[in-house]
């Protein structure tokens, strides 16, 4: 029985070719091969629908090297139809046809469609990558100069509708794959709000402390983006103060000597008023070492102080402990 190649079939067709291929008997077993090149000649007339399909039934042939110029094939258009000016939806599709012409199958698109807009339209689309692809899948796009903040808010994303429901394996793996592309992002597009979530989930995983440091690494040079809630964290289990006072050490040791932006005045006295109302939360409690409470004085310059009146404060408290 004759089998028509089409996008939704890629994946069985690719794996019964890599099994004939394995068991070649001679010239008389048939060669799928040619016949999937062929195919996928036409490939830039896919709707996006399709394209999107295709990926996701091949997305395992990433393991197997035979057929990674498939998938790779299979990828590069879908990210250059997301690259072309003017792709604001799933309805859009090429103008041009020939003899490899799909219809544009609008009940397909309607089943992509979600409620996000602009930019993000296909977030959700993208959401069955698995991770060892996901990694391959952003550094394509970045390859083709993808808007930064675009491509750091999906990740977010991602990371989110993945660890909804994962096991804590399956959380820390995608953790440790969406931490080392938003290395690779412009840290001005990356949203710190985003980043502390992030930290406290790597944190409630246990995850070793590299990976922890280059989440730290990230929110240190953002400092002046955060507000004092994200700062009041938990103290670490097996100690007792209660805040972590040696993680907002560590992001202010990192805003202050790390070289990633220009430390101007405003970001000075934003971060400098934050830290003071810090000091007013943790002053009462009696667990504050002296050198703590010290460090958080002084590593803020006194000329980004507009006004002391929060830190006498937080001295009369911590003095009356």
């Amino acid at each position: 029985m004759e089998v028509t190649p089409s996008p939704s079939n890629m994946s069985l067709l690719s794996s019964a070719a890599h099994f004939m291929e394995k068991c070649d008997d001679g010239p008389e077993t048939p060669n799928l091969k040619p016949h999937i090149e062929k195919f996928l000649e036409g490939i830039r007339f896919w709707t996006w629908s399709e394209l999107v399909e295709a990926l996701k039934q091949c997305q395992h042939l990433f393991s197997s090297e035979g057929y990674l110029a498939i998938l790779d094939r299979i990828m590069d258009h879908l990210i250059e139809r997301l690259a072309s000016p003017g792709i604001t939806s799933p309805n859009t599709c090429s103008s041009n046809r020939s003899s490899f012409q799909f219809s544009c199958d609008t009940s397909s698109n309607n089943s992509l469609r979600n409620n996000c807009s602009g930019a993000n339209w296909w977030f959700e689309h993208l959401l069955f990558l698995r991770v060892d692809l996901l990694d391959k899948v952003i550094r394509t796009m970045l390859s083709y100069d993808f808007d930064h903040g675009v491509v750091s808010r999906f990740l977010f994303h991602y990371h989110n509708s993945t660890c909804l429901g994962a096991v804590q394996d399956e959380k820390i793996e995608a953790t440790v794959v969406v931490i080392n592309l938003l290395l690779l992002l412009d840290l001005r597009s990356i949203s710190c709000k985003d980043l502390f979530n992030l930290n406290r989930m790597a944190v409630g995983l246990k995850m070793s402390t590299s990976f922890i440091d280059k989440i730290e690494s990230l929110i240190g040079p953002l400092l002046d983006q955060t507000t004092i809630d994200y700062l009041l964290l938990p103290s670490p289990h097996g100690r007792d103060q209660a805040y972590d006072v040696g993680f907002v050490l560590r992001l202010l040791h990192i805003f202050f000597l790390g070289d990633t932006f220009e430390l101007n005045s405003n970001r000075l006295k934003r971060v400098a008023k934050m830290m003071d109302l810090f000091l007013v939360e943790v002053a009462p409690d009696p667990h504050l070492k002296p050198y703590e409470f010290e460090a958080l004085i002084t590593m803020i310059p006194d000329t980004a102080r507009e006004s002391h009146d929060q830190l006498y404060l937080a001295m009369d408290m911590y003095l009356k402990e």
